[in-house]
């Protein structure tokens, strides 16, 4: 199979896997949601926070070394096994001595038990970090898939009986740990190797000079992307961060969905190609393919955030919906950069990765520190407004490592913004002629049907040559049993 199938085999696979577990954590996080108050909910997003953050510390960019060396021997690996377990146990402890008393005396006491049993899974981590990396490197993503909505189910079972029971803020705690132990659990099982007895001092200098600056970017982008949290946690209080928080739930859950099959994948298919100029001109056509598919799911979730948000949630977090609709106008120039840094990071340049992660944490921490004292609205514009401004330095350094102009990056994505943007203000203009006395339930459903079929006649008709070039390049990556459809279309269209 050439690398093109396999990267449209593996990403419909992780598409599978990502979609069934979003959306059970989705309903698991409503239910739950809809028994705790928004200062509860604030507490266990905050010390979640500060996990994620110690997830990246643990796996210290290992996981991803093992998918990016050409050869990867046993010696290698166990090496690469043995430095992830050394960086597990050190973060695991670093955050149960030290960051569970600063959590207690700077952001609430309540948040301390809490952060504590986290610590739980930054060990676990660690430990599956070079597993899942070989089962990445060998395009095994049916085997991720099915792991991650096994474990997704069970852990989502156990978090709503909790919830129910009464067991308030530890039920979202049980499930994370649940979840991220069976998920190691069945990842050590299905990858069916064992570290050996064996370390080499030369093969953890190199990880170490390859993953370093990874690290380094990955640790910077995620402080980057959690600091408006953080800094609504502290400056704000737990109930304003519970609010923030739901109004960014489901763009998160839509983010898993449609952008972590990409991340699992492309990394994988990118670290195959031989030279620059292949690899550039793949994660270009990359953009275009998901710019189309991406950009009106996030413009349309804008749109029908507040009535979403009241009907899922319920009334008491209809603030949250209008910070939705404004923290969704700053997804799609995210998306891009997205796609540039996994090729700059298929590529080698980690170095470069990091410095820009840097940037982008200087340019949040500014921001930030402007917009969150003045309140939830202006928290939410600075963090969309952030994502527009980092996506120029991204796209000077595509241009400088891999030869691609800025323009023709804007021109690939050029007609799904402008085709998204028109049927996003369709959809606001659809909800406010719809009466006051119709539900919700009848209303977010019309509004949605309305955005999908406008989007798809614009794309059809005045924009059909990006229809043409997505249904060309979608038809190759297919299986052989769906591929009939895509060339359906294409003559229904009239771009065969």
């Amino acid at each position: 199979m050439d690398l093109k199938k396999r990267l449209g085999y593996s990403t419909i696979w992780m598409s599978i896997g990502a979609t069934g577990t979003s959306i059970t954590s989705f309903v698991v996080f409503v239910v739950i949601s809809r028994l705790l108050t928004p200062a509860e909910i604030g507490l266990v997003a905050f010390t979640l926070i500060l996990v994620d953050i110690g997830k990246l510390i643990a796996n210290a960019g290992l996981g991803k070394a093992i998918v990016q060396d050409p050869e990867c021997g046993e010696t290698f690996a166990s090496t690469c096994f043995y430095l992830n377990l050394i960086f597990a146990t050190l973060t695991a402890a670093l955050f149960y001595f030290i960051g569970v008393p600063l959590v207690e005396a700077f952001y609430d006491p309540a948040a301390g038990p809490i952060l504590q049993v986290l610590c739980l899974l930054l060990f676990l981590e660690g430990v599956k970090a070079v597993h899942e990396g070989k089962l990445k490197r060998s395009f095994a993503f049916r085997i991720i898939a099915a792991r991650t909505v096994f474990s997704s189910l069970i852990s989502g079972v156990v978090g709503v009986y909790m919830a129910f029971a009464g067991y308030g803020v530890w039920a979202l705690v049980a499930q994370q740990v649940v979840n991220l132990g069976l998920v190691s659990l069945t990842t050590i099982w299905m990858a069916r190797w064992r570290p050996s007895l064996t370390f080499s001092a030369g093969h953890a200098r190199k990880l170490m000079r390859f993953s370093s600056p990874l690290l380094a970017a990955q640790l910077m982008g995620t402080v980057s992307s959690k600091v408006y949290e953080l800094l609504v946690g502290i400056l704000i209080g737990p109930a304003a961060l519970g609010l923030f928080k739901v109004g960014g739930r489901a763009l998160y859950i839509l983010q898993d969905i449609v952008l972590k099959p990409f991340e699992h994948t492309l990394l994988s298919a990118l670290s195959r190609l031989p030279d620059t100029p292949t690899m550039a001109h793949a994660t270009m056509r990359v953009i275009r393919m998901s710019a189309y598919m991406t950009f009106p799911i996030f413009f349309g979730a804008a749109a029908i955030a507040p009535d979403f948000i009241v009907l899922v949630f319920g009334q008491k977090w209809e603030t949250s919906g209008q910070l939705m609709t404004i923290l969704a106008l700053g997804i799609p120039p995210m998306v891009v950069g997205f796609h540039i840094k996994d090729a700059l990071t298929a590529k080698g340049h980690s170095r470069q990765v990091m410095n820009l992660a840097g940037v982008m944490l200087a340019i949040n921490g500014v921001l930030g520190l402007s917009t969150v004292p003045l309140g939830l609205t202006a928290a939410a514009v600075g963090f969309s407004a952030r994502n527009y401004i980092v996506l120029v330095f991204y796209l000077r350094l595509f241009r400088r490592m891999m030869g691609q102009s800025p323009m023709g990056v804007l021109k690939a994505v050029g007609p799904a913004f402008t085709a998204s943007i028109m049927m996003m203000l369709l959809v606001m203009g659809v909800g406010m002629a719809v009466p006051g006395d119709v539900p919700t339930y009848f209303s977010v459903p019309m509004m949605c049907l309305a955005g999908i079929v406008f989007y798809l006649l614009l794309m059809a008709t005045a924009f059909k040559q990006e229809t043409s070039n997505f249904l060309d390049e979608g038809a190759d990556m297919l299986p052989a049993k769906v591929k009939p459809v895509a060339q359906v279309l294409q003559r229904l269209l009239g771009t065969t």
